[in-house]
């Protein structure tokens, strides 16, 4: 029997924050609710922080990467039933034809391009999307068997630190080698703005 609203989960994890809650701290910052942010374990890849982000009104997105093959977890509020499956497009394509087949309680979703395990919950919808020439079914497969609401080490591990009034830290530019010159792009002296 599933826990009643607002209650955690038996395994611990927390559920979905609802509409109204006041936000906590660390949720607030990153603008996106903790209870709708999962994590998953895929062999050979790693999590890119600076990947993570807001998707939706308050939905969770990040990226997992082996060399040049992008895994992207999103997780946003709404349903994904027989009725709009093939009308709700992939993650990060353009488009396109979707087709939809059923995987016990998941649903595979396929383009010409990319596929994806969708995972339909309480109110929301985790969905594991990849260019189908880069990441193969059965990994997609495993990455969506694997995908959990985070627990408070995994938040730890992927939400940046927050500083002591609140905000967040600036991501760390990963294409910024320390001690080169980092480009000034801010406008001249005496600019209007």
């Amino acid at each position: 029997m599933p826990a009643p609203p607002g209650d955690p989960d038996p395994r611990g994890r927390p559920p979905p924050t609802p509409r109204g809650s006041p936000p906590k701290p660390r949720e607030a910052a990153r603008e996106t609710a903790i209870g709708l942010i999962h994590v998953t374990g895929v062999p050979g890849f790693e999590p890119a922080r600076q990947s993570v982000g807001v998707i939706g009104d308050d939905g969770f997105s990040s990226a997992y990467v082996k060399g040049g093959a992008v895994l992207w977890l999103t997780v946003d509020r709404g349903t994904l039933t027989e009725a709009n499956c093939a009308d709700v497009p992939l993650h990060g394509t353009g488009g396109g034809q979707v087709t939809c087949g059923r995987e016990g309680g998941t649903w595979y979703r396929a383009t010409a391009s990319s596929h994806e395990y969708a995972l339909p919950k309480d109110g929301y919808v985790v969905r594991l999307t990849a260019p189908r020439d880069k990441v193969g079914r059965d990994v997609l497969r495993g990455a969506a068997e694997a995908a959990h609401l985070a627990n408070d080490q995994e938040l730890d591990a992927v939400l940046p630190p927050l500083r002591e009034r609140g905000g967040v830290r600036p991501s760390e530019r990963g294409d910024l080698l320390p001690g080169r010159d980092v480009p000034d792009n801010r406008p001249p002296a005496g600019a209007g703005g």
